[in-house]
């Protein structure tokens, strides 16, 4: 590398150096993120930084000066060993699974660092001459695979990240993760064109302002859309003059929270939300309003997918609460907004009104909450006036 291009790389380099360190200095400031997503945000951070000081210490090096290649060496299994442990560990800043058996996941990085460390005995994944030049060794496809092995990990959870956040668009998401694989795929099918850890130090900056952007409009609690986004699309659903909106409130939450206690109470709010989720999610977007009560909105279903998506929630709420009897009855109200039919206000309050309607009606049939009564009551059919 001439000796202007080198100065301009390092000094590159240094910047995407810099960035991280703010970058790790924002993470770990930031409240919305707990301690295993920090861990793994900050271990992506490291240990880019370490890839980048040593591409710069291969850059440096990596002239033909035999001695030179000590440190050619060195710089060389720092690269190779760390480069696949970035996208894994950036892969789990967002997952909230639990692998029982993690370490296999990790399984492909570790044999690639293993080879790595004895490359400068046995020439596995590379191999430095005597006169300081660099050559890949016959194990090199063990180095491409933990690449690609980590890029799939990554991949799987970025889409995994998209359905839990309700994200239908997933567009802008498969952009940035084919930013980031093409980028770090130039330079290793094109060893001398140094475009990978510029686009790693990116994508770690946009991966993490697009999460705090899913966290703000998220409840912590029950992971739906919480009350900021609900607004949002209230204001849209006016601007398109169409929408559906659909209501629920936990019936009696007061008393299952005095009898059983809040850490029941938050379980049973996490529970009925992950069942709306489940029921209402291909209609439309789901969201806590707040305390006990949830929401759906949509621009594109009709009264029939309504209907359907209260009797899949019905028997899914049944369901559970078969295995917990303790578990809650739902309320449920809605009503269709058409702009020539009525302001959303008014969609809004038929809703409220049929929820309060369907309500009595709990009271009416059931017996108090936390007994022994686990049948639902009659399905909603009441249509929406129009």
């Amino acid at each position: 590398m001439r000796s202007e291009m080198l100065e301009n790389y390092v000094a590159l380099s240094i910047t995407n150096i810099l960035a991280m360190l703010l970058l790790a200095f924002v993470v770990g400031r930031n409240n919305l993120l707990d301690r295993k997503m920090k861990r793994f945000f900050s271990t992506a951070i490291f240990c880019t930084i370490l890839v980048i000081l040593a591409e710069i210490g291969t850059s440096v090096f990596g002239q033909p000066v035999a001695s030179f290649s000590l440190p050619n060496m060195v710089f060389n299994v720092l690269g190779f060993s760390l480069s696949p442990f970035i996208t894994i560990s950036l892969a789990f800043v967002f997952n909230h699974r639990n692998y029982r058996n993690i370490f296999y996941l990790f399984l492909p990085a570790v044999t690639n660092m293993l080879l790595t460390v004895l490359s400068p005995k046995f020439g596995l994944i590379f191999s430095i001459s005597q006169q300081n030049e660099y050559f890949r060794g016959p194990c090199f496809f063990v180095y491409v695979a933990a690449y690609i092995w980590s890029m799939t990990i990554l991949f799987k959870e970025t889409l995994y990240l998209a359905r839990r956040y309700q994200n239908k668009d997933c567009f802008a998401l498969l952009l940035l993760f084919l930013f980031i694989l093409g980028g770090t795929s130039i330079q290793v099918l094109f060893p001398s064109i140094h475009t990978t850890w510029s686009c790693v130090s990116l994508s770690l900056i946009l991966y993490y302002a697009f999460f705090c952007e899913l966290k703000e409009k998220h409840d912590i609690l029950t992971g739906l859309f919480n009350r900021r986004a609900y607004e949002y699309k209230i204001q849209h659903l006016e601007s398109l003059g169409y929408g559906v909106i659909i209501f629920f409130d936990v019936d009696d939450f007061k008393k299952i929270n005095d009898q059983f206690g809040h850490q029941y109470g938050d379980q049973c709010l996490s529970t009925i939300a992950g069942l709306i989720l489940k029921s209402f999610s291909a209609i439309g977007f789901c969201y806590r309003i707040g305390g006990d009560e949830f929401g759906v909105l949509s621009d594109k279903a009709d009264e029939i997918d309504i209907l359907n998506a209260i009797s899949l929630f019905i028997n899914n709420l049944n369901s559970s609460r078969e295995q917990d009897c303790n578990l809650p009855l739902v309320s449920m109200g809605y009503s269709i907004y058409h702009k020539s039919e009525g302001s959303i206000e008014q969609a809004i309050s038929k809703a409220d009104a049929q929820l309060y309607r369907y309500k009595k009606l709990h009271k009416q049939e059931t017996k108090e909450p936390g007994k022994t009564n686990c049948n639902f009551s009659r399905p909603l059919t009441e249509r929406t006036p129009h």
